[in-house]
């Protein structure tokens, strides 16, 4: 009976310390858990592009004599830019008839990649035989925001570089240049984003 009257005070005195154990802890993890639902804030460089970019825009195109149009000609459309979830990405709808009156359509998502310093994105459009491609990497030089992307076209090897420039409140450019490899890059497409409604006046490029 002593032992039996000696385990019953240890087994309480054992199950009040797993018990204290547990009320400890539980503060702590309640605050952990808060820590982990924390939402992420939009990179200072996202939030820049969506600033700069984001609004509903018509557009004008210009095709140079190239391998994609040979006679080269000009297009319009309409291109919609929102930001993602959180403010953590952007997302563009495209949309346009070009030099050869083929509806072009297309939707592309970029973001903030902070281990590469740099914008990545993904571009769907119906003249992809794949659907879709990856959207190379863009960075700010200076005041123009550059990207540059390697794919292929009729099987060959092709790099391509996109400059969005001439920045104002209600407009800015993009320039395509294609070729083999970099030394070899041509001019053959300007897009002017133009902001729906806007008046157009030449204005001071935004900082």
């Amino acid at each position: 009976m002593k032992v039996k009257q000696m385990l019953v005070p240890a087994v309480i005195l054992i199950c009040g310390i797993c018990m204290a154990a547990q009320e400890t802890k539980s503060p702590s993890g309640k605050a952990s858990q808060k820590e982990a639902m924390k939402m992420p804030a939009p990179a200072p460089e996202m939030t820049k592009l969506i600033k700069a970019m984001a609004g509903t825009w018509t557009l004008t195109e210009k095709y140079y004599p190239s391998p994609m149009q040979p006679n080269g000609g000009s297009g319009k459309g309409t291109a919609v830019l929102t930001p993602g979830p959180g403010n953590l990405s952007m997302v563009e709808k495209y949309r346009s008839t070009g030099a050869m009156a083929v509806p072009f359509n297309a939707s592309g998502i970029f973001w903030w990649d902070s281990k590469a310093q740099a914008y990545r994105g993904v571009w769907c459009d119906n003249m992809i035989p794949d659907g879709c491609d990856p959207g190379g990497t863009t960075k700010w030089q200076g005041e123009n925001l550059v990207g540059n992307v390697e794919g292929e076209m009729n099987g060959q090897k092709m790099v391509s570089r996109y400059t969005y420039s001439d920045w104002t409140p209600d407009s800015f450019v993009m320039t395509m240049e294609m070729g083999k490899d970099a030394m070899a890059l041509k001019k053959v497409m300007m897009v002017t984003y133009k902001k729906a409604g806007a008046a157009g006046a030449a204005q001071k490029p935004a900082p």
